[in-house]
């Protein structure tokens, strides 16, 4: 039996050296091939980080792709989608660091910020809604819905059960347009225009409405539509 060692071990420890030395100066395919490495120690994970990088051309597409669009590239089974998945929520919650329960959110810059973090790597529509208290300072931030690629079903008597159960008196809505167009549709008007109605009718303020879609946002408050 040939005790040699595989060659991606010494071409493995030396990205380790150049990661300690300098890590801005490795590619983008050694970046992920070591990620990959720690999901698959004891294959060569070159081969599968080019691949994947030359399917999906950025990080962040990478981690947005549909796990069904993934299981079809060969040498990615359950172990990679679910790192990637750790990888996107880890992201997630770095962006959403420092804007913890009780922060003040005076800005829509905040607002968007928040709205991001958690929306984007969604290839499908999700709804959100951010709750606050009476000086505007976060109480939650709750998914409300998942949908398809431009519609994610939404029922306002959950969004008002969830503020009333948080004790909120203000609410705003987020979600995305994977598409890439922020714009809202006819669809996101009258839903807004729903649920501000029923908001004012229990007390409720409905401060914003945000979508986000790629690295453009849309905010009803800042274009009238409150």
């Amino acid at each position: 039996m040939s005790t040699e060692k595989p060659h991606y071990i010494g071409h493995r420890k030396r990205l380790r050296e150049r990661l300690a030395r300098d890590p801005a100066k490795l590619h983008d395919y050694e970046v992920l091939e070591l990620l990959l490495g720690y999901v698959q120690p004891r294959k060569d994970t070159k081969p599968l980080a080019k691949s994947l990088l030359k399917r999906y051309p950025t990080f962040k597409d990478i981690l947005a792709a549909k796990p069904k669009e993934l299981e079809a590239i060969d040498g990615i089974g359950p172990g990679i989608i679910n790192f990637l998945t750790l990888w996107a929520e880890f992201w997630s919650r770095t962006e959403q660091s420092g804007l913890t329960t009780r922060s003040i959110l005076n800005s829509p810059d905040k607002v968007i910020r928040l709205a991001r973090s958690r929306l984007q790597f969604k290839s499908l529509e999700e709804f959100w809604t951010i709750f606050v208290d009476n000086k505007n300072r976060l109480v939650g931030f709750e998914k409300i819905s998942k949908g398809t690629v431009d519609q994610a079903p939404v029922f306002p008597r959950e969004i008002i059960s969830q503020a009333l159960e948080k004790r909120a008196s203000g609410i705003i809505l987020v979600h995305n347009h994977p598409g890439g167009d922020p714009n809202p549709s006819i669809q996101d008007r009258e839903l807004t225009s729903k649920i501000k109605d029923i908001s004012l009718s229990l007390g409720l303020r409905l401060l914003d409405h945000i979508i986000v879609a790629d690295e453009d946002s849309f905010s009803f408050q800042e274009h009238g539509y409150l």
